[in-house]
């Protein structure tokens, strides 16, 4: 839009427009000016005509006879002159001489020059002028009065010349002349001066000059301010469009999807360029399509229902995952951000910003198995490592076990020996005839057999062989529970259980460098998680407490043994779990790395460096909870554990 062509169009009609309503204004004036003269040469003749009249009608008047008034020579009537009874002479004054005189006044005032004429005038002062003669003629033609405006002596006046008809009253003097009632005698003619008048008119039209010239640079003015606004206005709304062109260029190539519908109808009133080919679809034809026709998952009802709270102000925005059907028919895995927008104008939108995840969740999937390897393949490594201490704590009560079982069998093979003397001894008193050397045979047999040290020793093993299998079983059932592969789906568990079981496994790592000391609250409530993996974030951080225990004791700790405390306990929504060792602690730096993967502090072969990053992704991915290391180098370190109770 070029601003500086239609300012100068406009600029142009407006002082067209100036000058037309100023000329027309003006000459409105000069024929306003030529009225008025025309008025008032017409108001002072017909004022004359008015005496005129009067005079006609009475005959004419008596006026004394003066050296103003002497008895007209012109006029030949019977009693011209008369005389009163007082002496008084008088002459009579007919209506031409009437107003002659009248005339005669005026003049002599230098004010309106009036002048009764005809082509055949009695009176040689009332021949016409070449004016008065032209319109005298006119008046023969038909016409009654005429008027223009002249210049007398130099000096601007308006001529108004009234036909004379010859009534009765004045063929009294003109019947001689041939005149018949009714018919043009002759005329009045009417001088004004116009000086004063034009002094007017020339204020008047100054005046609208000026006003007019006001009024167009007011125009101008208002022009020029307009065009230059409107100009400012354009340059605000060709950037506006050039940052909305950059805009919609940014939202094309961004790698997101854009998508802007109406909230009444559902139907897109936007799309991107990353949006266009995710789906198929042409700008044209999602143009024509609602939310709801890309969303095989969702009804009208359910969608609207998703989108409420957004709507409502209630949320301000709304992320979900869900499935977009592309014009070929495939389904893809989208997350959708979803907002309200309220725009000044009142047409509200929703803006959805959509983004592909399916190779995401591939890739997630294949980090959960992955993850899911390394952790099976850590508890694998586990298993290995506590195998040999595993084997030497079910060895310990199996050894004792296999001596009790010797010195059972032996203990049998003397108690059989006796039984069997006592057997001789019974069938020997069956037949009647007992032999004292039975008695001394059996003497020997029970002093042979210490039956004495027999009845204290062999409950004694019997109990003893009892608490090693309970203890081999323990120990088996606690592998078998640690090492089996757990469900995938979380489940409600017992955590008391869990680090019990855990402490038994890793029983052979800590029992020779630290105490344990539990104080597991005995009401507990169960936990909702994958009870295998929880295991295995307590065994890497008991291990590692024991680690770091052996390190600080070193190579001959001379029975010095380190303290590891495990507590549990129940905070409002949440389950803490507390593993504090005394052990050497860490440094802020080795802190701030401790959960990086393969990151370890450990000599070559002695760790990979995954389990406190196994044991922080479990518990902050897998559970949202939380796993926090506190450390101070030369007093020990503390891990806590804070699990939601259903995750």
């Amino acid at each position: 839009m070029n601003i500086k062509r239609y300012f100068i169009i406009s600029a142009f009609c407006w002082s067209l427009l100036m000058l037309l309503a100023m000329g027309y204004e003006m000459r409105q004036t000069i024929k306003d000016s030529g009225k008025l003269s025309f008025i008032e040469a017409r108001t002072a003749l017909a004022k004359d005509l008015i005496y005129r009249k009067w005079v006609v009608s009475k005959g004419g008047v008596y006026a004394p006879i003066s050296k103003n008034t002497p008895p007209n020579p012109h006029l030949r009537v019977p009693e011209q002159n008369i005389t009163t009874p007082s002496g008084k002479e008088l002459t009579l004054v007919n209506p031409a001489y009437m107003i002659r005189q009248v005339y005669e006044l005026e003049r002599e005032a230098k004010g309106i020059l009036s002048h009764i004429t005809s082509l055949k005038p009695i009176r040689p002062q009332n021949v016409a002028d070449a004016w008065e003669m032209r319109v005298l003629r006119e008046f023969e033609q038909g016409i009654t009065e005429y008027s223009e405006q002249v210049e007398i002596e130099g000096q601007p006046y308006f001529r108004y010349m009234k036909a004379l008809t010859v009534q009765q009253g004045c063929l009294k003097c003109h019947a001689v002349q041939g005149y018949k009632e009714g018919e043009v005698r002759g005329g009045i003619s009417i001088a004004t001066p116009m000086s004063a008048i034009n002094d007017i008119e020339k204020a008047s039209l100054v005046r609208s000059y000026f006003v007019y010239l006001f009024l167009w640079l007011v125009g101008i003015g208002g022009l020029s301010y307009g065009g230059y606004h409107l100009q400012q206005q354009l340059n605000k709304r060709k950037k506006t469009e050039v940052e909305l062109q950059k805009f919609k260029q940014t939202l094309d190539q961004t790698l997101d999807c854009v998508f802007m519908f109406d909230p009444d109808t559902l139907q897109y009133i936007y799309a991107n360029h990353g949006a266009v080919e995710q789906v198929g679809y042409s700008l044209d034809e999602l143009l024509g399509m609602t939310a709801l026709d890309l969303k095989p998952n969702y009804s009208e009802e359910k969608y609207r229902s998703l989108l409420a709270p957004v709507q409502q102000g209630e949320k301000q925005s709304l992320t979900f995952i869900t499935t977009h059907r592309t014009k070929d028919g495939d389904d893809l895995q989208v997350e959708i951000v979803q907002q309200y927008v309220e725009l000044s104008d009142g047409q509200n939108r929703f803006v959805s910003i959509v983004r592909d995840i399916s190779k995401r969740l591939q890739a997630e999937a294949e980090k959960e198995m992955l993850q899911s390897q390394m952790l099976h393949s850590q508890k694998l490594e586990s298993v290995g490592q506590l195998a040999a201490g595993i084997a030497h704590e079910i060895n310990t009560p199996a050894q004792f076990l296999g001596t009790n079982m010797e010195f059972l069998e032996e203990s049998f093979q003397d108690v059989e020996s006796l039984i069997k003397e006592y057997q001789k001894l019974v069938q020997t008193a069956q037949k009647g005839t007992v032999n004292p050397e039975v008695f001394s045979s059996l003497e020997e047999s029970v002093e042979d057999l210490d039956w004495d040290y027999l009845a204290e020793e062999i409950p004694l093993t019997v109990k003893q062989s009892r608490e090693g299998v309970e203890r081999i079983s323990k120990i088996v059932r606690a592998m078998k529970e640690f090492s089996h592969p757990g469900s995938k789906d979380k489940a409600p568990v017992s955590i008391n259980d869990i680090i019990n079981t855990t402490m038994i496994v890793a029983s052979n790592e800590w029992k020779y460098v630290a105490e344990i000391k539990t104080d597991l609250a005995p009401d507990l409530p169960s936990v909702t998680c994958l009870a295998d993996e929880m295991g295995q974030v307590f065994l890497n951080i008991l291990v590692n407490a024991a680690h770091a225990i052996a390190d600080t004791l070193g190579d001959t700790p001379e029975g010095k043994k380190g303290l590891i405390t495990i507590s549990s306990r129940q905070d409002a929504e949440w389950i803490e779990i507390c593993i504090k060792d005394n052990g050497k602690g860490m440094t802020d730096s080795v802190r701030e790395h401790v959960f990086n993967p393969f990151f370890t502090t450990k000599e070559v072969g002695k760790g990979t460096g995954q389990g406190l990053s196994i044991a922080h992704n479990v518990v902050t991915d897998k559970h949202q909870g939380s796993l926090q290391c506190e450390s101070e180098e030369g007093v020990g370190t503390r891990f806590i554990i804070r699990l939601p109770m259903n995750s």
